[in-house]
């Protein structure tokens, strides 16, 4: 504002100047005098155009980028694929499966996430559904909290008898929302 005030300023003397001088004081002014600079304009008219894009992309990813895991625990699944295996017989899954045979002491449920980020919040939870007289009881909650990279989680539960036969199920839970369930029978 200093320079446009300084740019309007006509001093009280300008009378005093005479012919060679007056022009080139004159030419002086004239090229100090606010002129339209298309550059300039274009430049702001770009910021702006950049600026209105951002604002409108922060709002519609606003609710992806804030915490995706708990977003799409709410909306919709943050695993992307879950299934029943029996043991490999060194404590780890082995053949995927929805059937067991009483005799499998081991029953591995695994949940591959989308995306793996440390710290997410995992919790198995096993429950009877219908097996040897017994309805909708829960077995056990298993939790765990992945490791950095790791997107791949198992969880397995041991009975030291043979299982009951019947239906039951693994509900998975991320970051404190249900996510999947899984339905297997053992007969």
């Amino acid at each position: 504002m200093g320079v446009i005030f300084f740019v309007r300023w006509q001093p009280r003397w300008r009378w005093q100047l005479d012919g060679l001088a007056n022009s080139a004081y004159k030419k002086r002014m004239e090229k100090l005098k606010m002129r339209k600079h298309p550059a300039w304009l274009a430049a702001g008219l770009l910021l702006f155009a950049v600026l209105a894009c951002n604002l409108g992309n922060k709002n519609k990813n606003s609710n992806s980028n804030n915490a995706n895991t708990e977003t799409e625990a709410r909306s919709g699944s943050v695993i992307k694929d879950m299934y029943m295996a029996k043991d490999d017989g060194n404590g780890q899954p082995g053949d995927h499966t929805s059937t067991f045979a009483p005799g499998d002491h081991t029953i591995h449920s695994v949940a591959t996430l989308k995306e793996s980020k440390a710290g997410t919040e995992m919790k198995f939870s096993w429950w009877i559904v219908d097996a040897d007289g017994t309805q909708n009881k829960k077995i056990k909650d298993i939790d765990y909290s992945t490791k950095t990279l790791e997107n791949v989680i198992h969880g397995h539960l041991t009975l030291p008898q043979d299982w009951p036969k019947g239906k039951y199920k693994v509900e998975v839970y991320v970051n404190g929302n249900l996510d999947k369930t899984v339905n297997y029978t053992v007969q």
